[in-house]
């Protein structure tokens, strides 16, 4: 095969889009984000010690070196990358948004010659025909050099998509595949090929058409990532058993909407599974799961915030709104007491003259106005995508009685946190945030890289058996 697609390559015509080109000066760049990463990082202490700060120093010293008389922005972007990738944190993320033509790259490959000349693709490969969730794009992902891949559009709907264009790099790495798009350039984001279907994180997903289509219930899910959906959807198994899918925490409202929809389906069963896979968080949608999985008071927990200059004029805004803008939502309101007002009032007047290295932001507790009598049994389903805000909801949901958690080991992303502000570097069309806290569990049992590990691990079954594997799991052990 490796013939083949040499041959390919040097028939197709490989072209790009010239036009001129941003610069910008890596060194300063790179000095910035070091400067702001030693100041400010809540994982900095922990990741540079005693022990290694004679490596980090080597990388520093190595990295500046490189930056040196760098003017392009991808090569800048990499020697960055190198260097936040130090810390081993997804919240510490630094993007790239590819706003000129310059990058962008074309082949002219067809799907019919896709289809003629790899006609025989190893199970499980990237490679392939794909089609996105309404059927307006398809890609043909072929072999580009060792271990990368390119997807090519072969077929668009959309005239800012044309066919040609190098929608994406996917590289093959000893972690699994990753992707960088033709306008976005990340960090090493997942891409997962679970049966037919091919996931980008959580941000997309794409069926498989050639050389083996997906089956009925690859096509059900995808369908169910139209009109950006993001794999949300309900369906009632059995008699006893409802099954709710949410691949993404990154639509509250769709969230909200669809459990007060089925509220009562969800009351009248004994047994609820939440299909959490492939959910690498986003915001707080598990909230709307509490009236059916609260059996006591919800402790979250403090998040430790690292105190710098920067950090406490950032956090002290923030702190005083929740002062003086009381929540609404009944649910929240009444745990809105003296005690957590008293707390903050204290943390307000405290964090402006602290000299300590973290100071505790205090949390709400969680409660509800009564348990739910159904469903009895809540199983989380999780896998290694499952990342945020999906991880501190497993956290959380060891604090119910009502919850069993399946699956495998989540993504490992969740140790630092509170990066909603962006560092602005010189280079405008860098993107970077650096978390700020740490969450109560850092110190004593880290998860970033290794994740929270379930009870019942279904590692040994493919992921089409789970579903099942939990139905039956469930009716023989019923409280």
């Amino acid at each position: 095969m490796n013939k083949i697609y040499l041959t390919l390559f040097m028939l197709a015509l490989t072209t790009n889009i010239f036009s001129q080109q941003k610069n910008c000066n890596c060194l300063e760049n790179l000095d910035k984000v070091i400067e702001k990463t030693e100041i400010n990082y809540a994982g900095f202490p922990s990741a540079v010690t005693e022990k290694t700060i004679s490596k980090y120093k080597t990388l520093v010293k190595k990295l500046k070196q490189g930056a040196v008389g760098t003017s392009n922005p991808r090569a800048c972007f990499k020697i960055i990358k190198a260097y936040v990738g130090y810390f081993n944190d997804k919240h510490f993320d630094f993007e790239y948004a590819l706003n000129d033509d310059s990058n962008k790259e074309y082949n002219q490959i067809t799907e019919a010659q896709f289809r003629s000349t790899y006609s025989k693709i190893k199970p499980g490969s990237v490679e392939g025909i794909w089609t996105n969730p309404d059927s307006s794009i398809k890609l043909a992902i072929i072999p580009k050099a060792k271990n990368v891949y390119q997807a090519v559009i072969v077929k668009s709907n959309d005239v800012k998509l044309p066919k040609g264009l190098v929608y994406s790099t996917i590289t093959k790495t000893t972690g699994g595949y990753t992707f960088d798009k033709y306008n976005w350039i990340t960090p090493d984001y997942p891409v997962r090929i679970r049966g037919g279907l091919l996931f980008l994180w959580n941000f997309e997903i794409w069926g498989r058409e050639y050389p083996t289509p997906m089956n009925a219930a690859e096509k059900t899910e995808l369908a169910t990532w139209k009109n950006y959906n993001f794999g949300l959807g309900i369906s009632k198994l059995n008699d006893k058993t409802t099954l709710l899918r949410i691949a993404s925490f990154n639509n509250d409202n769709k969230i909200r909407e669809i459990i007060a929809k089925n509220d009562s389906l969800i009351r009248s069963s004994e047994n609820l599974i939440v299909d959490l896979r492939g959910n690498a968080g986003g915001n707080s949608g598990w909230f709307y799961l509490m009236p059916y999985f609260y059996t006591n008071p919800i402790d979250q927990g403090p998040s430790l915030l690292r105190l710098s200059e920067e950090n406490k004029k950032r956090t002290m805004p923030k702190i005083k709104s929740f002062l003086d803008n009381p929540p609404t939502d009944p649910s929240l309101k009444k745990n809105y007491t003296p005690e957590l007002i008293a707390i903050n009032k204290k943390a307000y007047q405290e964090i402006p003259q602290s000299k300590a290295a973290f100071y505790p932001i205090p949390s709400m507790l969680l409660t509800a106005d009564s348990i739910a009598k159904s469903p009895g049994n809540i199983a989380l389903i999780f896998d290694d995508l499952g990342g945020s805000s999906t991880e501190f909801f497993f956290y959380i949901s060891r604090q119910s009685k009502k919850i069993k958690r399946y699956g495998t080991h989540t993504y490992g992303m969740m140790d630092y946190m509170g990066m909603s502000e962006e560092t602005k570097l010189p280079f405008s069309d860098f993107y970077l945030v650096i978390p700020d806290t740490k969450a109560s569990w850092t110190d004593t049992a880290p998860i970033n890289g290794k994740g929270f590990q379930p009870e019942r691990d279904l590692g040994h079954l493919p992921h089409n058996k789970w579903i099942s594997f939990v139905v039956d799991d469930l009716n023989k052990n019923k409280q």
